[in-house]
């Protein structure tokens, strides 16, 4: 094993050799528990070196492997295992009640597997120790790998077997799953060949997990990180500062990043960011939500040319790319379609707009990305032959580029006019003072229908008042965007991707 690449998640390390073949062992007797091509298993796992060993596992038996975001409570959990009919579950000691529930609820006869939080994680994590201890009501995913003799051989097209089934963020509903056609061999190595050449991976890349494993993007970056013997450090949890000190230490070449951590890490003092080499990073991916444009600019200052954000969905995969250079000159802009794909700006029967007219946005996947349907639901047809919508609004200028403003259900409407949260959130971004922002709309006392409202999270020792950000934006927008209700909060909802939780808030009024 002298030479083989590493896989590192708080202080501990392990062999990719070592991993793959752990995966091998586990992939043989989840075969033997009766899993096979196209079964989903659920994976509740909080990031550490064994998400990614049972994400491989999973695949090599052709089974869809279905990550679960840690944050959700039991009706959640049952919806998916119901949903998608999971054979079984690999969970983290912590997780093990809320799965245990969530199957009695959902009425099906899954394989319950613990996984051990090693004191590592615990501790990175800044979880209670007395998590360590496993429940002994289940099966130990180490008990099971010990009892394997060999791990399980190669099965043509288990790769592509493993890739039908992704699930939504559930972000503005239900997550919905995405079932994906059986791709075939020259669609894979297309994906991923575009994947690793526009996310700079290479076997010689060294790779920084931020995001949660459960989320799309960082699980499949990972994913085929490993597949190509790239080093990987893992974060166990998000931490602004301890991101730059594995960038400096690991030398890290790539990550993937959303636009709050980005805003995290320009919130840390300027003596901080300083006394670390981010040098090293080539390839710095954002995307999952719109960046405000004063992150954006103030990124591209730190970071340069490494900075590149992207613009896509789990049903059609990456639709926009544009790099640091391109949004200096189109600023707010998420990009212009890649390899075949497209994003069009209609209303919503289907009539094309002009370059500067706010719309629906519907987008069209790369040349080689597999249609789908909808698992277990109708879905109505597009007036768009060949596009869908995920419900986001914006516009597209001269040039192409696309600028997103917002979702269909988040347009605020006062007195008949209509208004973009995203443009509001961009002048509240612009203020030094502000981390973070979400703008909505509330129920109006009087006529109006609706006024519009903002959270904002002030960056550490910053002080602003309601009084003195209205009075900031009266020369940014027009007064009747300015926020009539603006509460200063110490978070917002956000997911793990970045995406608020919009619908959260609209609730508190």
């Amino acid at each position: 094993m002298v030479g083989s690449p590493m896989i590192e998640c708080a202080g501990r390390a392990r062999t990719q050799e070592l991993a793959k073949r752990r995966a091998g062992l586990l992939a043989a007797a989840l075969t033997e528990a009766g899993v096979g091509n196209g079964e989903r298993v659920a994976i509740l796992l909080r990031n550490d070196i064994e998400f990614l060993e049972i994400s491989l596992a999973v695949a090599a038996c052709g089974a869809n492997p279905v990550p679960i975001n840690t944050r959700w409570q039991v009706p959640e959990i049952e919806h998916v295992l119901r949903d998608s009919g999971i054979r079984a579950v690999l969970t983290h000691t912590e997780f093990v009640d809320r799965v245990e529930e969530a199957v009695r609820r959902a009425g099906i006869a899954a394989l319950i597997v613990e996984v051990a939080m090693p004191s590592e994680l615990l501790d990175e994590a800044r979880l209670p120790q007395s998590l360590a201890e496993p429940t002994g009501r289940h099966l130990l995913l180490e008990e099971w790998l010990a009892v394997q003799r060999d791990p399980l051989g190669h099965r043509d097209g288990a790769v592509a077997d493993s890739m039908g089934l992704i699930y939504t963020s559930g972000t503005t509903g239900r997550p919905k799953g995405v079932l994906r056609e059986r791709m075939t061999a020259e669609q894979l190595l297309s994906i991923a060949g575009a994947t690793a050449q526009r996310m700079g991976l290479t076997p010689d890349a060294r790779i920084l997990v931020a995001g949660p494993l459960y989320h799309t993007s960082p699980n499949a970056v990972a994913v085929l990180a490993l597949r190509m013997g790239a080093e990987i450090t893992i974060m166990p949890r998000w931490d602004a500062e301890r991101f730059l000190e594995l960038v400096q230490r690991q030398r890290i070449t790539q990550a993937k990043v959303v636009p709050t951590m980005l805003s995290r890490l320009l919130s840390l003092p300027a003596e901080v960011r300083e006394r670390y080499d981010v040098s090293s990073l080539t390839h710095l991916i954002h995307s999952a939500a719109p960046c405000p444009p004063a992150i954006k600019r103030a990124a591209i200052a730190w970071f340069g040319s490494a900075l590149t954000e992207f613009y896509g969905c789990s049903e059609a995969g990456s639709i926009t790319w544009i790099s640091a250079m391109e949004w200096s000159t189109h600023p707010g802009s998420v990009g212009r379609g890649a390899d075949g794909s497209a994003a069009v700006v209609a209303s919503a029967d289907g009539i094309i707009l002009p370059a500067g007219t706010i719309g629906t946005v519907f987008v069209r996947g790369a040349d080689y990305w597999p249609r789908f349907t909808y698992l277990n639901e109708t879905e109505k047809p597009s007036p768009i032959p060949g596009f869908i919508t995920v419900g986001d609004t914006g516009y597209l200028d001269a040039d192409g580029y696309l600028y997103l403003t917002g979702r269909c259900g988040e347009i605020i409407i006062a007195g008949g006019v209509n208004i973009y949260p995203a443009e509001i959130e961009a002048a509240i971004g612009a203020l030094d003072e502000v981390e973070d922002v979400a703008v909505f709309g509330i129920p109006h006392s009087g006529d109006l229908g609706e006024a519009v409202a903002a959270h904002i999270v002030l960056r550490p020792g910053a002080e602003l008042s309601a009084a003195t950000i209205r009075a900031r934006l009266g020369s940014l927008i027009a007064d009747y965007k300015i926020p009539r209700e603006i509460r200063l909060v110490d978070e917002l909802p956000r997911d793990d991707s970045g995406k608020v939780y919009k619908r959260q808030l609209r609730d508190l009024y």
